[in-house]
């Protein structure tokens, strides 16, 4: 794992389409196109990227935006080997908690971010798609309930 550089983002931008299309199937395709461009000047200039690469090719990647994972992709054909959780526990040893957004329909991704001990914290329609979009969050010192004797 290390910090994107410059160079990389074609190869980011690839994997996010890619991963986003497979992942979300209910949608149609033009949802993701349109959004490409401005998603990668947001990953670009905005955010701290992170790349997992294999044998020197990337085959996933996480950003950050302050507290938010707004983004933790791997490429399709690396998926189902570990490198998803590598990439969250990286982001969980940058941040002391993290929040991030995610469609409920992706149920891979939703039990991914569930057995990693991430909570629901709302859920609300998307405002482009109307399709449910849940909040979740991971506190690693959750607050303790103070019990009274």
């Amino acid at each position: 794992m290390r910090q994107a550089k410059n160079t990389d983002y074609d190869d980011i931008s690839e994997i996010w389409l890619s991963a986003s299309l497979r992942a979300h199937d209910f949608l149609p395709g033009k949802y993701w196109w349109e959004r490409q461009e401005a998603l990668q000047r947001l990953y670009q200039f905005k955010s701290e990227v992170w790349v997992a690469e294999v044998s020197k090719q990337i085959c996933g990647f996480l950003a950050l935006v302050d507290h938010k994972l707004i983004a933790l992709f791997v490429a399709p054909n690396w998926q189902r080997r570990g490198i998803g959780s590598q990439l969250l526990e990286l982001a969980k040893s940058l941040r002391s908690r993290l929040e991030l957004h995610l469609f409920a329909d992706n149920s891979e991704a939703f039990s991914f971010y569930l057995r990693h001990r991430f909570e629901v914290l709302w859920k609300r329609p998307e405002r482009y798609t109307g399709y449910p979009l849940v909040h979740m969050g991971f506190d690693p010192y959750p607050s303790k309930q103070l019990i009274h004797q």
